[in-house]
């Protein structure tokens, strides 16, 4: 499993998006997402689809999460009294951990995107709610 798998297709379809319906680049800045001025959604089914992808990316990255402390337990056991065995088994630890340490903080950074994109979605799509009553409203009191 790779820690970059599917990345690529989720940030070229952004992009994609982007440039279809509008906004900024992706890494232009975060906190145009986060104030709802960066990305913008052409439909709620598209921001749906765009949060499904990443939460797929987080359950694969909680998936490997578990794999990693398995693998952690497998190597923490003696399985040889030489020194060379240990050394090995230590090294293996070590990677281990780095790569927890790696997939801990894509984890995190992939679980405040999703929330991110959800904020902003739910923030897009009241504001059109919104308009859409006032305007109704405005109809009404004319006719």
């Amino acid at each position: 499993m790779s820690l970059i798998a599917g990345w690529g297709d989720i940030l070229q379809s952004l992009e994609e998006q982007r440039k279809k319906y509008g906004g900024t680049s992706i890494g232009d800045s975060m906190a145009l997402t986060v104030t709802g001025k960066g990305f913008r959604f052409p439909d709620e089914a598209t921001a749906n689809n765009i949060i499904r992808r990443f939460e797929e990316r987080r359950n694969s990255m909680e998936r490997r999460k578990f794999l990693i402390s398995q693998i952690r337990l497998y190597l923490s056991r003696q399985f040889s009294e030489d020194e060379v065995s240990g050394r090995y088994s230590g090294r293996a630890l070590d990677s281990l951990q780095a790569l927890d340490q790696l997939n801990e903080s894509a984890l995190e950074y992939t679980q405040k995107y999703i929330e991110k994109i959800r904020k902003v979605k739910e923030k897009k799509f009241a504001e059109e709610d919104e308009l859409s009553e006032t305007a109704n409203r405005v109809y009404r009191a004319e006719h």
